[in-house]
């Protein structure tokens, strides 16, 4: 006995002296964080006090700004920075557990509702908390009111209550806080605009060690995936406590209601037990009462109900939206759109989507349920152009579109629509008297309408949809510019040499026809059309000697001329260009390991360079050089195929020489008729 005292007596000595020691930054942001009688509480913190109390951590709370709190983890003072959004600039000395433990958002504040609209905002003073990700992300809103061209005037400050304050003195028009932090404490109307969801995490110091915060990581993961653990017990007790709290406030006032008219109903009837029929009027009355309180009861119930099933809409709405990707294609952007608003709206069963320009020409972008090949077709109609947003539910659409279309538009809406009951119609405007019309319908025979949480839930969803919806246009934009740039320095390359000139554009029929007989995605043929000609690119930084020499390089000239691949690569060296950049690379590679710049062999060249490895050579050996005569097809074919003293079969991958042996007739054809034509790309 007395040695198991012993051996607990100093287990307990060793975890007291080796206990992690932590030291925690916390900040005012209830319900996640926050302080009530010298104790510091909210869902982050007693997460966090949950895993520390299993892993035997001691957590030291250090209180601070936020923005100061930020400068304190970047030197180290600090080990975790509780509850906060991922950027990339935070990501250079915050380290980010791969699990989250709450999604949020920002929503504005304003005096009254007179702004419903991110565009009502413009030239208005907006207050922001100093560093809040909804200020200061790529995405947030300073970035978003600069792409817009709204000119915000924005106010920092140290906290959301004083980002709350100034709105309330009315020194600023509106304010940004997160979606969890109440406005109505000052009285203040909550708008309809939300934007940039986000993961919320805990942030770690560049010093933390690794199996602390894979720890923070298992236990998140494994709490979240358990609907009975503390993680749920949590979100109860902070996020959802002030529903709960009211509605057991409601119950209290019910049956206090119900004890007083019991009570009432007792004394009557001691003091008037003689009094039948007034008796029997009371009861009435109590009985009455009590219905109404009954209908009350199911009424608060039926609306905690509805409140629930709208926050599952609006996390759902939120999911859905992170998951469309600006880098899809505007087809392919503008179905899952669609797809996703009908998800979201369960009266509907069609949809479309209708661009609306400033001539009021129309262009149908995409379609569910009806003919969009037939409605692709209808590019006018006579009505007005919106001079505002709006969002209205309109019976029987296409009847009442006869009046505004001409005859043969509206023969074609009437022949590719599906028999409509009721429509949703939202204009969202995008820049300069441009329109996108969001319309949802309801079958004809179907017995549903369209309710007002509907209504409710597709301007929330064409709000967002419009922020990503800009950032897409954007980004299409600047790939565009960028594109046309590198084809014109590309064509400078090749140009270096006259005879060459019209190597790319042949080069860019060959990858393609390759791609297509490999059964690529559609996506991924259209690229490597888009970026075969550009696999030279790097040859504009190589001295034009050396590409213009006469007779066989030396080898130094021999070794700078293999350098225009890395050039090449660095010049693309852009998101927007990661398959320009793998063939620019990577397209004199071959396949056995034999090539250059670094010797790639097999499947770890990326099937692009591959691709446009065979097309450029097959090329080459066609056409005529300064150090070389142009060769046959026939030649060229016997050489790709059996080998020289350059080139051998083992340069290839074996299933695009297959293609090329199995077609190499439609190489010829290509050629020929290039230089018949002298086609343009």
């Amino acid at each position: 006995m007395k040695k198991f005292i012993l051996i607990f007596f100093l287990i307990s000595i060793f975890n007291f002296l080796y206990s992690e020691k932590l030291i925690v930054g916390v900040y005012e942001n209830p319900p996640l964080v926050f302080k009530e009688n010298n104790e510091y509480k909210g869902l982050a913190v007693d997460l966090l006090k949950s895993i520390a109390e299993k892993e035997n951590w001691e957590l030291i709370f250090q209180y601070n700004s936020f923005k100061n709190l930020l400068n304190e983890i970047n030197n180290n003072k600090i080990d975790i920075l509780i509850a906060l959004g991922k950027t990339k600039e935070r990501e250079n000395f915050i380290v980010y557990p791969s699990e989250s433990f709450f999604t949020n958002w920002g929503t504005i504040y304003t005096n009254n509702n007179s702004i419903d609209s991110i565009l009502d905002l413009k030239n208005k003073k907006v207050a922001v908390l100093k560093n809040d990700i909804y200020y200061i992300h790529e995405n947030g809103i300073k970035n978003l009111s600069k792409k817009m061209n709204l000119n915000f005037d924005f106010y920092e400050f140290d906290s959301y209550d004083e980002v709350l304050k100034a709105v309330k003195n009315k020194s600023c028009d509106a304010g940004i806080v997160n979606r969890l932090y109440n406005g109505n404490t000052y009285n203040l109307y909550k708008t309809p605009i939300v934007f940039l969801p986000i993961e919320i995490y805990f942030g770690f110091s560049k010093n933390v060690s690794k199996n602390i915060i894979n720890n923070v990581d298992y236990y998140l993961d494994k709490w979240k995936l358990d609907e009975n653990s503390i993680y749920y017990s949590l979100l109860d007790k902070y996020i959802f406590k002030k529903r709960n709290t009211n509605f057991e406030k409601i119950i209290k006032l019910v049956i206090a209601i119900i004890i007083i008219l019991l009570s009432i109903s007792i004394t009557f009837y001691i003091l008037l037990k003689n009094a039948t029929k007034k008796l029997k009027r009371k009861n009435d009355e109590l009985e009455a009462y009590n219905n109404e309180i009954i209908a009350m009861n199911e009424e608060l119930e039926e609306s905690y109900s509805n409140m629930e099933t709208l926050n599952f809409k609006l996390l759902q709405l939120t999911k859905m939206i992170s998951k469309l990707k600006i880098t899809n294609s505007f087809d392919d952007f503008y179905e899952e759109l669609l797809r996703t608003a009908i998800y979201l709206i369960p009266e509907a069963d069609y949809g479309s989507i209708i661009f609306i320009d400033s001539n009021n020409r129309w262009k149908f972008l995409s379609a569910y349920g009806h003919n969009f090949e037939l409605l692709k077709k209808i590019t006018f109609a006579a009505g007005h152009i919106p001079e505002t947003e709006n969002i209205r539910i309109i019976d029987n659409i296409v009847e009442n579109e006869r009046l505004e279309m001409d005859k043969e538009s509206y023969n074609i809406l009437l022949k590719a629509s599906k028999p409509i009951k009721q429509s949703l119609i939202y204009e969202i405007s995008i820049k300069n008297n441009e329109w996108i019309n969001f319309c949802l319908d309801i079958d004809k025979n179907s017995e549903k309408v369209f309710s007002e949480e509907s209504v409710e839930i597709m301007e929330i969803f064409a709000n967002l949809a419009r922020a990503f919806w800009i950032q897409k246009l954007s980004y299409e934009h600047i790939k565009e510019v960028y594109l046309n740039l590198a084809n014109k320095l590309a064509y400078i390359a090749e140009e270096y040499d006259e005879v060459t000139g019209e190597h790319i554009h042949r080069l860019a029929k060959y990858s393609r026809f390759i791609a297509e007989k490999l059964n690529l995605d559609k996506k991924s043929i259209e690229n490597i059309y888009l970026y075969a000609p550009l696999h030279d690119i790097g040859k504009i930084l190589i001295d034009k000697s050396i590409l213009l020499k006469n007779g066989n390089l030396t080898d130094e000239e021999w070794q700078e001329m293999k350098k225009h691949t890395i050039y090449g690569a660095k010049i693309l060296d852009e998101p927007y260009f990661k398959i320009a950049r793998n063939i620019a690379l990577y397209h004199h590679e071959k396949y056995d390991g034999s090539g250059y710049p670094y010797g790639l062999k097999g499947d770890e060249i990326p099937i692009e360079a591959q691709i446009v490895a065979l097309a450029d050579i097959y090329d080459a050996l066609r056409s005529k050089r300064p150090y070389k005569n142009e060769f046959s097809h026939e030649v060229t074919t016997e050489i790709i195929l059996k080998g020289d003293n350059r080139t051998k079969p083992d340069d290839f991958n074996p299933k695009i020489l297959e293609i090329f042996k199995k077609y190499h007739i439609e190489f010829k054809k290509m050629y020929d008729e290039n230089m018949k034509n002298n086609w343009s790309f």
